[in-house]
């Protein structure tokens, strides 16, 4: 296959900023508006594809979002195809689109909006079946305990988490998510899907819903009381994985609304989805992404690899050879990806950026950085954000 890309056509998030008449910005603000400009407007015709475009969501999830920009009065659609993005599919069931570029979409959104919780009220234009027989079978779970088996099993396949678990214990129920490290910037989309949720379970606990404690891996948010309203007074922030904590005497509440027929039906058609990675099935870039994703632990082998994904060291040098490449080279390129992406898309000093990437000191990046980029890690960040 072609290397994948993401038509663009001439939007980039600067003139969508100016187009909204956001001029006069604050240092946090400057700083995402940095990252969001160097995101969006790196190539006058195409984004290519990049590791984290791996990952995907259902296009529904969306659906709410311009609808929500539209009613404070901004235009999404062009920051939307900015970032990659056809807005048109948003409404069509059964589409799945990059969930990192859901992601960047929303973040830019909420810097033009000026609104830190823009995905947190975005969610109340989500109609709850956009998600197709997912968002359905959750409308029509008997029970909470029916509800949480059904997204512990099934969540994956609707926005694909790398940790999805629900353990039913004796006193509560424990269930907690979180999206791939390459996915840099995502406090807008776990708002969102947090209230998505919260919105389902309203349907079974109404006022009840503040009985659920709530962890977020979000940064805290300067005002919580909407996080406190709309979800519930039991939230904290700056957790490792995001996580609902429910009481088990809450778990046999049921649902007025339920049609157990229906919910039978879609979550059939919901577990019939087969995973969408298969790394038997492409295991050079099954490794190409457990290597980007595992940086920071160190430099994987070839014999680590090999055992994880269930053969020999030698048939999987050979499946590397004929794709082209090497555990080297392929520890080499997503290295180089990685910290162009830190250091434009975060603040991270230069030493947590070599740390993350798996060197062992500081020089190592940057004698790597200079066989990159032709400059120091310093130099490339200062140069390109100039550019912007």
């Amino acid at each position: 296959m072609g290397e994948r890309v993401y038509p663009r056509e001439n939007y980039s998030l600067r003139a969508a900023v100016r187009s909204h008449h956001i001029f006069q910005l604050d240092s946090v603000a400057a700083s995402a508006f940095t990252w969001c400009a160097e995101l969006l407007t790196l190539d006058a015709n195409c984004m290519k594809a990049t590791l984290a475009d791996q990952f995907e969501v259902a296009a529904g999830l969306a659906s709410g979002i311009s609808r929500y920009a539209a009613n404070i009065g901004i235009n999404a659609d062009p920051i939307a195809r900015a970032c990659g993005l056809d807005p048109e599919r948003f409404n069509d069931l059964g589409e799945r689109v990059s969930l990192d570029r859901v992601c960047r979409y929303m973040e830019a959104l909420a810097l033009i909006s000026g609104d830190d919780q823009f995905g947190l009220k975005s969610a109340a234009e989500f109609q709850k079946g956009a998600s197709g027989p997912f968002g359905y079978a959750m409308m029509n779970a008997a029970t909470v305990r029916d509800c949480l088996i059904f997204m512990g099993r099934n969540l994956s396949k609707i926005s694909e988490t790398s940790i999805c678990t629900l353990e039913l214990g004796p006193r509560a129920a424990h269930f907690e998510w979180t999206y791939s490290p390459l996915i840099l910037h995502r406090a807008q989309f776990v708002d969102l899907g947090a209230a998505q949720t919260f919105n389902h379970l309203r349907a079974f606990l109404g006022n009840d819903v503040s009985r659920i404690r709530l962890e977020l891996e979000r940064k805290k948010p300067i005002n919580t009381n909407l996080h406190k309203q709309l979800l519930t007074p039991q939230i904290s922030f700056g957790a490792q994985v995001n996580a609902l904590i429910l009481p088990v005497e809450i778990l046999g509440r049921t649902n007025p609304n339920a049609d157990p027929r229906l919910f039978a039906m879609m979550s059939q058609q919901v577990e019939a989805m087969p995973m969408r990675r298969n790394d038997a099935h492409d295991p050079v870039a099954a490794v190409r992404l457990h290597v980007a994703e595992n940086l920071a632990s160190g430099t994987l082998t070839l014999s680590d690899e090999a055992d994880r994904l269930g053969m020999s060291s030698r048939t999987l040098q050979r499946r590397l050879t004929e794709a082209g490449t090497s555990m080297q080279a392929i520890v080499d390129e997503c290295r180089k990806e990685m910290a162009g992406r830190l250091l434009l898309e975060t603040d991270l000093t230069l030493s947590s950026i070599g740390y993350k990437l798996g060197f062992s000191a500081p020089a190592a990046f940057t004698r790597s950085a200079i066989r990159w980029f032709g400059i120091t890690p310093s130099e490339f960040r200062q140069s390109r954000r100039e550019a912007v």
